[in-house]
């Protein structure tokens, strides 16, 4: 790490978001400096196939596509570092970030960790997650046509992502713990007229079940163990920020804990933007996340070069 280097636009998050803006800040003359937790390209890197991107006609590979980010982001000579955000303090002129890479200032910051699924917490969620688990149907509903699938979930995402997934897949249990959804009316009597859709109430899943690939799932019911032979698994247990690092940050949030921008990503901390899944948004999609980026980006390159 370059030691005291000032940098134009700290960039928290290599996911589409993150890494976009970092293409186009480089590219306008910013100096950026990247920080991932994981991997560049962020949650899509657990994705067996992107097949929703614009330019990969066969789809591409979730790991295949970050590996193709950072070797773009490689030929621009921007800095990426791999570390554990630990503390950012950004309500200064001066940004800075503490992380398990070291530490990092800047003029500016861009907040753009994403999003995590709240998990079930049981056995076989983490190890078969992109291989037949999956939290986001727009993703990976192609890879299940013509399967059986359970979809775990009693509110609106998960009733619409029902419906969507009735297009692909041939059978879906839809699995919820209560005896009646909490999903908006019209969408509740959606699902419960589709022949495709076999509701389990009164119901949870305690394993997921498969060696490579997800092939079924141990359920109760009403109080009985029953098993399920299935070929993938939907949860739509909701979704949080990954924003923890920001609790001592006074930044205006919806009452979910994402970020309210404005239409150039500029947060209510000036200086500080967010972009991507973090940010309270219609749609949350690589593609969506990517175009985040490159507005975030060119109005740092607005603020900081317009004199």
């Amino acid at each position: 790490m370059e030691e005291n280097k000032l940098y134009d636009l700290i960039i928290l998050g290599g996911g589409p978001a993150g890494a976009t803006a970092a293409l186009y800040g480089a590219r306008a003359g910013l100096s950026v400096v990247v920080i991932e937790q994981m991997a560049l390209g962020g949650e899509i890197c657990a994705t067996d196939r992107l097949d929703n991107f614009p330019a990969f006609p066969d789809g591409i590979n979730g790991a295949e596509f970050g590996m193709l980010l950072q070797k773009q982001l490689e030929n621009l000579e921007v800095p990426i570092y791999f570390g554990r955000i630990e503390k950012a303090m950004l309500e200064e002129d001066i940004k800075s970030v503490q992380t398990s890479a070291g530490e990092f200032t800047g003029k500016t910051a861009l907040i753009a960790t994403g999003t995590e699924p709240n998990l079930l917490n049981i056995e076989g969620e983490l190890s078969l997650r992109g291989r037949g688990v999956s939290y986001c149907a727009t993703c990976d509903a192609a890879f299940f046509r013509g399967k059986t699938i359970a979809v775990v979930g009693g509110g609106d995402a998960a009733l619409e992502e029902t419906i969507f997934l009735t297009r692909f897949a041939e059978k879906i249990y839809l699995i919820h713990r209560r005896d009646k959804f909490r999903g908006c009316t019209w969408l509740q009597d959606k699902v419960l007229n589709i022949p495709s859709v076999e509701i389990l109430w009164n119901t949870t899943v305690s394993e997921i079940k498969g060696e490579n690939k997800v092939n079924g799932i141990k359920i109760k019911q009403d109080g009985k163990d029953r098993d399920l032979a299935i070929d993938g698994i939907f949860i739509y247990a909701g979704r949080k920020p990954n924003a923890a690092f920001l609790e001592n940050l006074d930044i205006n949030c919806d009452d979910r804990g994402f970020i309210i921008t404005s239409s150039k990503m500029e947060t209510s901390v000036p200086g500080v933007y967010a972009a991507g899944d973090i940010r309270k948004t219609f749609l949350r999609q690589v593609i969506t996340a990517a175009a985040d980026g490159a507005i975030a980006a060119t109005a740092v390159v607005q603020k900081l070069f317009t004199y």
